[in-house]
């Protein structure tokens, strides 16, 4: 069988750690980024989700290699955790995470994420960010469990497409004024006061029944203080009488 340069080398590897421990079996990473698919271009073409740019994972036992693998990011929540190759056994390894240096270009939604697709990408030079201690236990599935170490650039491919535009606000209702309670009072009360005082002048003036018909009929009357009738003077009837017996 024939087999690329790389695929020869990580096979020799396996192979290798076999030989110098139990059985290799798959062990989950945890806590890896979730990058969901998007859209790109006036065609809206579908993309598969991903980080930019790529971290790698190198499990050393002492110096030597144990196994590589580089991640990408799972696309939902509902993806399976990627996974390396560890020895069923009582081992002490360390856990080199690097992130490379190129970006990983967008890939279509519809290619299969094979072996072919993932030796496409080019990781460059990677740094090293992180370093950590795995102690595993044979027999113990729990304790080959790694925990994925967050990269400096975490961003995932996202959609290019312009942000939809937001609806055109609706123009904002004037505030009525509110009636002022303190100046409305003082009104009310002066036109109650106004009211009450009409309403007493009318009660309090007199009734004016008029003079008597009869009253000081044929009386003279002084033009004196008092208006009194002046009494008849001395004499005043027998002016021009005749004397009796004359």
């Amino acid at each position: 069988m024939n087999l690329r340069p790389g695929a020869r080398a990580f096979a020799l590897l396996l192979l290798s750690s076999a030989a110098c421990g139990g059985p290799l079996t798959p062990s989950p990473i945890e806590g890896e980024p979730v990058c969901p698919d998007f859209e790109i271009g006036a065609t809206h073409a579908p993309m598969r989700g991903s980080l930019r740019f790529p971290v790698t994972l190198t499990v050393l036992d002492g110096k030597k290699p144990i196994t590589r693998t580089t991640l990408t990011g799972r696309r939902s929540q509902d993806d399976p955790a990627s996974r390396v190759l560890l020895a069923d056994e009582d081992a002490e390894y360390e856990l080199e995470w690097a992130q490379c240096e190129n970006q990983r270009a967008p890939r279509a939604r519809t290619l299969a994420r094979d072996t072919k697709d993932t030796a496409e990408y080019a990781c460059g030079s990677a740094t090293v960010y992180k370093t950590d201690k795995l102690v595993t236990r044979k027999g113990d599935a729990a304790s080959r469990t790694v925990h994925f170490a967050a990269p400096p650039k975490s961003e995932c491919w996202e959609s290019e497409l312009p942000a939809a535009e937001p609806p055109p606000a609706l123009p904002a209702v004037p505030d009525q004024p509110q009636p002022d309670a303190s100046a409305a009072e003082p009104a009310a009360a002066a036109d109650a006061g106004v009211a009450d005082a009409g309403a007493a002048g009318a009660s309090a003036a007199p009734v004016d029944a008029g003079a008597p018909r009869d009253a000081g009929a044929g009386a003279p009357r002084d033009g004196g203080a008092g208006g009194a009738a002046t009494p008849p003077r001395a004499g005043a009837a027998d002016a021009g009488a005749v004397p009796q017996g004359s």
